[in-house]
């Protein structure tokens, strides 16, 4: 396994695999890697003949006063688990080589990225999808992989992917869960012994959710009024929002019927949390 710094050689080695005839899965993440990544490595070893992993931590994605400076950072030991899975090129670039002076361009990503998280976090969207074109761009891969925790950004990219006729396809891996529910997350690491209790509220809220559907309800109000209920037995958690959507295009349902999501998102303290399910009326 061979780690890549320099964005015009991996693109130099991507092409020759390409090239070979060689199917290229690739994995984007910031580090930090759990059991939810390696979830997304081994499906593309599974699929693919060769499986790249960048590793950076994208700042033009953090908005001022977020998280960049402290997001985890554990190189050695991402390294070792990339290793142990087979993955062939780890590619681990610097903020200078991903944007060197003089960089302007970004990839604006539209009406999905103005609900949710993106009215949220109003410049997240536009720094992820610019950062993702550009690895995409790099690597030259046949399948890219993200997992479902990130729902509203799998639809985004799906979409910049469409819109601009990029030559790959998009893999959506489900969440991978604690043996309680909790989503993993690399931000899950922020948690105190109390907050983490309490994180329990997302899936907790959810499952509610879910449940209701199963039951044959079909109002969305009151739905996401049980969805919000839940908080109440879980103090550290304040939700910011609650969400029925279109498993679609995200926008809001009146009416469950068909495929639908749930999404929620909560803050613990200063981590803040998201998580999903698609829930079939």
């Amino acid at each position: 396994m061979k780690v890549i710094k320099c964005p015009k050689k991996m693109h130099k080695i991507s092409s020759e695999l390409s090239l070979s005839g060689k199917k290229i899965g690739f994995v984007p993440t910031m580090g930090a890697l759990h059991k939810g990544h390696l979830s997304l490595i081994k499906k593309s070893v599974s699929l693919c003949d060769e499986t790249i992993v960048s590793i950076f931590v994208n700042p033009t994605q953090f908005a001022k006063g977020e998280d960049l400076a402290c997001y985890p950072r554990n190189f050695k030991e991402d390294k070792t688990l990339c290793r142990q899975e087979d993955v062939s090129l780890i590619f681990h670039p610097s903020s200078s080589a991903m944007y060197p002076n003089g960089f302007q361009s970004t990839v604006f990503p539209g009406k999905l990225a103005t609900v949710l998280e993106g009215k949220a976090r109003p410049s997240h969207f536009a720094g992820v999808a610019t950062v993702c074109c550009k690895l995409f761009n790099i690597v030259n891969p046949s399948i890219a992989f993200f997992g479902q925790k990130d729902y509203q950004q799998f639809l985004i990219l799906k979409q910049m992917v469409f819109d601009l006729n990029l030559p790959l396809k998009l893999f959506m891996c489900p969440i991978v869960r604690e043996k309680d529910g909790l989503a993993l997350s690399s931000r899950n690491k922020y948690l105190s012994k109390s907050e983490r209790a309490d994180a329990l509220a997302l899936f907790s809220a959810l499952s509610a959710g879910k449940k209701l559907i199963f039951s044959g309800e079909r109002n969305v109000s009151k739905i996401k009024n049980s969805m919000n209920s839940v908080f109440s037995d879980f103090p550290l958690a304040k939700p910011e929002y609650i969400e029925v959507a279109d498993s679609d295009n995200l926008s809001p349902v009146k009416k469950c019927s068909g495929k639908t999501i749930l999404l929620v998102s909560a803050k613990l303290g200063k981590t803040r949390l998201i998580d999903n399910m698609l829930v079939k009326a």
